[in-house]
């Protein structure tokens, strides 16, 4: 095969794929033969019927047609490897010249990757806003342990916000009575309440017996439309007053989270909140250090490229909003469609400079991902999902691009691991 390559003023590489005539015919030969076994031409057992018959009967053609897709898309990469093409789309087939006897020549073009002009992406010095965990986060995570393993009592007094009420409610807007705005004999944490603002702190200071009405105003965003910004009233009937009660911070308490002593619950719980320190500064130091980058970097995106990502974004937001119960096209009124759409235009742009940076800082740091590393993703993902990892497997080999999008996640975690260990970061 012979193919030449040139370059369009809009990114696009025209290929003229030349393609020998042997290879051609003898192509054509085998999917003429593997057409006419599976046919069925009267006058003739299946598979047997002669090769004249064979084309007159399915069409030279649809023969031609199936040629073309056998040879192009391993040509086609030939192409793309000889002249290190960083293609960003599909290709298209323009036009086939295709006479039996005679070379077999396809047209086909193909949109390619902008060129990358990145700065300095090495021994940066880098500004960082530092995380650290408060002085007492140690005592607060121990006196969570302790509310994880606390106990209710009832008591006999007016209740606080720190405790727990047991009552009835009925909700009304006006004489109508609000649907679903009642239940029996339910419980309500008043220090974590998720009711309507206000609601919660009406129950402090009453004691159990008690009957009386409270008054609420629904959030002007409350999802019910007939509810929202409306006043409402509230009958409560009060059961109970339970107090919580906190265990000793001791052995016992640490046996009960786990750990064999209280020394090894602080340890542990210590050494979590390091953790946690150590992940959101590199989260920090990696926004930093790529945002640096990301303004030094100079791309020319082809308007194409803009237009497949806008529209991306738009179908990924739309299901988005979907799934959560929500109307897209509710959002966009309410948002204003000039303000969304610039929104995702600004977005798709920084989506796909952010993804040719991290392509171009793999391809310089000769950073790859190998079968060790693809494996150990999908080990995570599948424990993520509580899937085994072969069944995760046999899922991801039934859809090609899903294999593309964790080999583009895998080379990102690589290359923000390259860049938290190739720069110099100060903390601010």
């Amino acid at each position: 095969m012979t193919n030449t390559v040139t370059v369009d003023d809009k990114n696009v590489a025209i290929i003229d794929m030349t393609i020998d005539s042997k290879v051609a015919k003898e192509t054509y030969d085998r999917t003429l033969k593997a057409i006419g076994s599976n046919v069925n031409i009267a006058g003739f057992r299946k598979g047997k019927a002669p090769n004249h018959i064979i084309e007159k009967y399915v069409g030279v053609d649809r023969i031609k047609a199936e040629v073309v897709d056998r040879l192009f898309p391993t040509e086609f990469q030939k192409a793309v490897d000889e002249n290190k093409l960083n293609i960003a789309f599909n290709p298209i087939i323009e036009n086939v010249d295709f006479e039996i006897g005679s070379d077999l020549k396809i047209k086909a073009n193909v949109e390619l990757k902008p060129q990358v002009k990145i700065g300095k992406y090495k021994d940066l010095k880098v500004e960082y806003k530092e995380f650290k965990n408060e002085e007492n986060a140690l005592e607060k995570e121990l006196e969570q342990t302790r509310k994880r393993f606390s106990k209710m009592e009832k008591v006999d007094r007016a209740s606080t916000k720190d405790d727990v009420v047991v009552f009835d409610f009925e909700g009304f807007v006006g004489d109508e009575k609000i649907e679903h705005g009642d239940a029996k004999n339910y419980s309500l944490d008043l220090a974590n309440s998720n009711f309507i603002p206000g609601f919660a702190e009406q129950l402090i200071g009453h004691k159990a017996g008690e009957e009386f009405s409270i008054t609420v105003k629904f959030p002007d965003e409350y999802h019910e439309e007939k509810l929202k910004g409306k006043d409402a009233t509230f009958k409560i009937v009060l059961h109970e007053v339970k107090e919580r009660q906190l265990p000793e911070l001791n052995d016992e308490l640490a046996k009960k989270a786990g750990k064999d002593t209280l020394d090894l619950l602080k340890e542990d719980i210590q050494k979590y909140l390091d953790n946690m320190a150590k992940s959101q500064n590199d989260k920090v130091k990696s926004d930093a250090v790529f945002e640096k980058i990301f303004d030094t970097t100079e791309i020319k995106i082809q308007q194409t490229m803009l237009d497949r990502e806008y529209q991306a974004i738009m179908t990924e937001t739309r299901e988005n909003i979907r799934r959560q119960g929500g109307n897209f096209d509710e959002m966009v009124e309410k948002e204003g469609k000039d303000k969304v759409e610039e929104n995702f235009k600004k977005e798709a742009e920084t989506r796909i400079k952010n993804s040719l940076i991290v392509e171009q800082i793999a391809r310089d740091a000769e950073i790859k991902i190998d079968q060790k590393d693809l494996m150990e993703h999908i080990n995570q993902m599948a424990m993520m999902y509580g899937m085994a990892p072969s069944q995760l497997f046999e899922e991801l080999r039934k859809n090609p691009a899903s294999y593309a999008a964790i080999s583009q996640q895998i080379t990102a975690n690589k290359v923000n691991e390259f860049l938290l260990n190739n720069n110099n970061f100060v903390a601010k």
